[in-house]
């Protein structure tokens, strides 16, 4: 337990939209000196693109269903476009279906902050509230590596692949 006690409180506070004052690997590096073999291999296998399926503790269980909602509601979007149809969606907002495809995984990574937060509200200094802070701090990283003009490149050859071929 002191462990976990040390681990929170020396890490910087996380908020949605910053850019995190700490890496990945930094924070893997401080866990795997405070916690217990088995607890750092649970939190390296958290990954906020997939979902655990065997967790635990209910804490753990809930934030396995929020990804597992999430991931569901994407393809359900993805499949409902290509069958020309409304999509039927369980925890993303229909306003997601309204935006372009920028500002939609903004407010997907909004809706997952805003959803571990709630998960780790009653968890001070648990193996969970570890957990959602690897979480949150992947949210940040994938919201930071977002490049418009990179992106509006890797676009242009996607769709015009000649003119890529071309140049």
């Amino acid at each position: 337990m002191s462990n976990l006690v040390y681990l929170m409180c020396s890490l910087p506070a996380l908020t949605f939209g910053q850019n995190p004052t700490i890496t990945l690997d930094e924070f893997n590096k401080d866990a795997k000196s405070q916690l217990s073999t088995k607890h750092f291999k649970k939190l390296e296998a958290a990954d906020i693109r997939k979902s655990d399926s065997n967790g635990t503790k209910s804490g753990l269980k809930s934030i396995d269903e929020l990804l597992d909602d999430v991931r569901q509601d994407c393809s359900e979007i993805r499949n409902a476009k290509a069958q020309s149809r409304t999509p039927n969606l369980n925890r993303l907002p229909k306003a997601v279906l309204g935006a372009n495809p920028l500002e939609r995984e903004k407010m997907i990574m909004q809706l997952q902050w805003d959803e571990l937060e709630s998960a780790g509200a009653n968890e001070t200094f648990t193996f969970t509230e570890v957990v959602v802070y690897k979480l949150k701090l992947q949210i940040l990283n994938r919201l930071h590596s977002f490049d418009e003009e990179r992106g509006a490149q890797v676009l242009a050859s996607v769709v015009n692949p000649a003119k890529k071929e071309e140049a």
